[in-house]
């Protein structure tokens, strides 16, 4: 089984609920739902740790109450903190999700945004093993350092790129550099988007991967995804009935998943269902913490919904 690499963001997560995003000057009612542990990379972490896929840690712990949380929430999953800031708690944000579903965030930056390349070098990368990192850390200031380890120090590994509403801070430089034939980007709708132009979505997604050489994960939420691999017909894989809490952590999920899958050796399309079964998992459910442990997985019921048009 191949290891799983997480570089990113532990925060912690004040989930509240609303009928409807309030407009400017308005005052509305939520319901408050308490706070959780998120962030993209601890997101993705907890998944495969439920999934019983070996992690090398890469979350910053910070020095204040939501380091305390982060690190009693990193000690419950059996894996010990391995980065730390000596000057800056963990950030938190403000999830507001509303009646559809849908979700905003407002983010209150800490150390996760504190990255250095001579850090990250002292990690001992097995050379199979998949790397994760997210847009919002490769794009932040330091996240330089994160972009340059990448492209400069992780010459065997398999990257796979969350990357995220964040995509526009990124350089076309850096995209250009990754290499085509072990990096996977996975996207949703409005990245897909801002990465392939305006269009339709999935022909732009086909077109960008035989463009770049790179393949490409777009994610449509209860539309399935679609595998989208160099020089090759797009492959639909349908989403998984159930009824939507909340979709926090959605994309984390379907993440955490396709990871799995390529640790275990599964081909690519069996690694994007995997994706979407997690992801149907966490959204079934508040908040994003919610994902399933291997047991789970293996018995759940959910059914993939049959496309009506692929």
């Amino acid at each position: 089984m191949r290891t799983a690499v997480v570089i990113g963001a532990a925060a912690g997560d004040r989930v509240l609920s609303v009928a409807k995003m309030p407009r400017s000057g308005e005052d509305i009612i939520a319901r408050d739902h308490g706070w959780q542990i998120g962030g993209c990379a601890f997101n993705v972490l907890r998944a495969l740790a439920r999934l019983q896929i070996p992690v090398i840690n890469g979350i910053r712990v910070g020095n204040g109450q939501w380091g305390q949380r982060v690190c009693q929430a990193l000690t419950e999953l059996g894996i010990p903190p391995r980065l730390t800031s000596e000057t800056q708690d963990n950030g938190w944000c403000f999830a507001l999700a509303e009646a559809s579903g849908e979700r905003t965030f407002i983010s209150i930056p800490g150390c996760e945004e504190q990255w250095d390349r001579t850090e990250l070098q002292s990690f001992a990368l097995p050379p199979n093993s998949i790397i994760y990192a997210s847009g919002y850390e490769l794009g932040c200031q330091q996240g330089e350092a994160i972009q340059q380890w990448l492209l400069n120090d992780c010459l065997t590994q398999t990257l796979v790129l969350d990357l995220g509403p964040r995509l526009a801070t990124l350089s076309h430089n850096f995209l250009r550099q990754l290499p085509t034939d072990r990096t996977i980007l996975t996207v949703n709708r409005d990245e897909a988007h801002f990465l392939c132009g305006e269009g339709e979505l999935v022909q732009l997604s086909a077109d960008y991967a035989s463009s770049t050489g790179i393949t490409l994960i777009l994610r449509l939420d209860s539309q399935g995804a679609w595998l989208c691999q160099p020089d090759s017909s797009p492959i639909f894989v349908p989403a998984y009935q159930v009824s939507v809490v909340d979709t926090i952590g959605a994309g984390d999920a379907h993440t955490a998943g396709l990871i799995a899958g390529l640790s275990q050796g599964l081909p690519l399309k069996d690694c994007v269902d995997l994706g979407n079964h997690v992801a149907a998992i966490v959204v079934s459910k508040q908040g994003a913490a919610g994902a399933p442990t291997l047991k789970e997985i293996n018995q759940s019921m959910l059914t993939p919904v049959t496309p009506l048009i692929c």
